[in-house]
């Protein structure tokens, strides 16, 4: 009996133990659980109007309307709002109990505040029609507009427009702390290296699965796919390089979540240079160019072959024809009348797609008798290239239209007066455009949205290369992750994923 308590009280020793060493470290404590992603850029900085990488804002702020996964205006900061019947008077009714990421409460003054400060900085092109901002009590902000604007609700979904906490910005109104509502908040970041995200326990909409997020900075895109195949990374997006979709869908340790995006990649055509200031010529391109075969050759399934004027993701806002124009040669060559003009064509030097399709352009438009030359820039050079018309031809991302409705896209973007970059515009089309932002009856919208589209297809000044699948990439562990239609909402889907243990 006695060796028998003996080994009972040796049992409850080894268990008492066992927990103790447990609890003061004896066994080693799990590691957070922890995705580690990929990304061809860096955080950039704290303010999410101008510095920080747009695709990371959405985890880190809100803003006062969202876009959900499926393109749809959903209430964020705001939880309900109504424009007035003249488009004047839009009143937003805030959550109430949002907290900051360093505890400090959301508030109708700390909104006013943060429109204020991005009215008088970057925010201005999305809030140039605001008179002013109005407070009623706690939770209702009131938006006075100098004239009518009937897409003020999604304008404020673009991620510049993001809420900062109070305790974020500095006595100038400078935006000197990454103090957001979102997700995740920041834990550290070193600069072209790495930035990781923790998760916000309090986050209004729920906690995120997944502890941290880990961002290892690989600007090359050829070197963020190797990355995922050795095991260094969990996750890529391959924005920018679709061309490796195809050799990492062949992985059996990865997997690919796919879906059709917003944007569209864009060969613009400098209207005012020399070469293609005829009409003929413009038209020659693009008969000369065979999109419905060379994008399935280059890209596969990865993307669509560029028809329409915007991705059939903008749904009714699309005209319900082709605007790429039909491939035939022998019509580019007629056109032609024997000239021969010798083009610049200037793409992102590591946007892997872009420049595996800048080659084919200049092969099939060799074969009707047009030189082109490449001329490969790094992004900060395509810009500047863009914005001083110093091109011929240009490739880049269609831009300005940042959320469901593609109104900016004309007037912010490329077409009108008060356009960051002049790319074509005639009295009649800046009337057209004048005349949709100032209508609110949905059905003449739409008729004008179309009109609009089709006096600009018409002058050719940029052919539609393709419509851009929103592809991620990851190992099979990676559970959860959808992929949105929004290029901005990217990276959203991180908050409802975790791996699998």
């Amino acid at each position: 009996m006695q060796k028998q308590n003996r080994k009972v009280l040796w049992l409850l020793a080894c268990l008492l133990g066992g927990l103790l060493l447990a609890g003061c470290g004896g066994k080693p404590a799990a590691s957070p659980q922890q995705i580690v992603i990929g990304e061809n850029a860096d955080l950039g900085g704290y303010d999410p109007g101008t510095t920080m990488s747009p695709f990371i804002r959405c985890l880190v702020f809100n803003s006062l309307v969202e876009l959900d996964a499926d393109f749809k205006l959903v209430p964020a900061l705001a939880e309900r709002w109504t424009m007035s019947p003249d488009g004047k008077t839009w009143t937003f009714t805030l959550r109430q109990g949002v907290k900051f990421h360093d505890g400090s409460p959301l508030t109708a003054a700390v909104v006013k505040q943060n429109l204020d400060r991005l009215r008088q900085g970057s925010g201005k092109v999305w809030l140039i029609d605001v008179a002013s901002i109005e407070t009623n009590g706690e939770y209702i902000v009131k938006v006075l507009m100098n004239k009518p604007s009937f897409t003020f609700a999604s304008d404020l979904a673009v991620p510049f427009l993001s809420i900062v906490g109070p305790n974020g910005t500095d006595s100038a109104g400078k935006v000197v702390k990454a103090i957001g509502t979102g997700p995740y908040s920041l834990e550290s970041w070193q600069k072209d290296q790495e930035f990781v995200l923790k998760r916000n326990p309090d986050y209004w909409s729920g906690s995120a699965k997944n502890e941290k997020l880990v961002f290892k900075v690989i600007r090359d895109p050829d070197s963020r796919a190797m990355a995922l195949e050795a095991g260094s990374v969990d996750l890529i997006s391959l924005r920018q390089s679709l061309t490796a979709a195809t050799r990492l869908s062949g992985n059996p340790k990865l997997k690919m979540e796919k879906r059709l995006g917003q944007t569209s990649e864009i060969m613009f055509l400098n209207v005012n240079s020399p070469a293609l200031q005829d009409l003929a010529v413009r038209q020659a391109i693009g008969h000369g160019l065979n999109i419905g075969k060379l994008i399935p050759s280059l890209l596969g399934a990865n993307a669509e072959a560029g028809k329409n004027f915007f991705s059939p993701a903008y749904g009714d806002y699309v005209l319900k024809r082709d605007t790429t124009l039909p491939y035939d040669s022998e019509r580019a060559i007629q056109l032609l009348a024997g000239r021969s003009p010798r083009l610049r064509l200037a793409f992102g030097a590591k946007n892997a797609e872009d420049s595996l399709l800048a080659g084919a352009i200049q092969a099939e438009l060799k074969a009707v008798g047009l030189t082109v030359v490449l001329e490969p820039l790094e992004e900060a050079a395509l810009m500047d290239a863009m914005k001083k018309k110093n091109y011929d031809l240009i490739m880049l991302g269609q831009s300005f239209i940042p959320h469901d409705e593609p109104s900016s896209h004309y007037r912010r973007g490329y077409y009108h007066p008060a356009s960051t970059f002049d790319v074509y515009r005639t009295p009649e089309l800046t009337g057209l455009i004048d005349q949709l932002f100032a209508t609110a009856e949905p059905a003449e919208r739409l008729r004008l949205h179309h009109h609009i589209q089709e006096k600009i297809a018409g002058a050719m000044p940029m052919i539609v290369l393709f419509h851009r699948n929103n592809i991620v990439a990851m190992k099979q562990q990676i559970i959860g992750y959808k992929v949105s239609t929004g290029t901005w909402q990217l990276y959203r889907g991180l908050a409802e994923t975790y791996v699998k243990p």
